[in-house]
């Protein structure tokens, strides 16, 4: 019988051994690792972000600029206050398309004569 528990006390000694064998140096370079891993990784994740929702405005603007086209009339003689080109719906209403796909709509005094030349 005393062989018997002296085996499995060697045997718990021996299997808890390596968990003992890591000293500071090694857990302070693995947090260290591990700090750096995590940095990086939120930093990827906000540069996926920006640019998924750049990707993302610039799909609903060329979306909604391309269904403007088809359903409503390009103003051949207005431009918008920054040089947007403008858009007549069915209203008789003027607007221009943002870089977020919105309809900015513009009053008839706020716009500007298109110069032809």
């Amino acid at each position: 019988m005393k062989k018997v528990v002296g085996l499995a006390f060697i045997a718990l000694l021996g299997l808890s051994a390596p968990a003992f064998s890591q000293d500071s140096k090694v857990e302070k370079g693995a947090k260290k690792a591990w700090s750096g891993t995590k940095k990086g990784a939120s930093k990827a994740w906000h540069g996926t972000k920006k640019g998924a929702k750049a990707v993302g405005n610039k799909t609903a603007e060329v979306t909604s600029k391309g269904a403007a086209h088809v359903t409503d009339k390009k103003s051949d003689q207005w431009v918008g206050p920054e040089g947007q080109t403008i858009y007549v719906d069915d209203g008789n209403k003027y607007y221009w398309v943002n870089g977020h796909g919105k309809h900015i709509y513009v009053s008839e005094s706020a716009l500007k004569a298109r110069n032809k030349q």
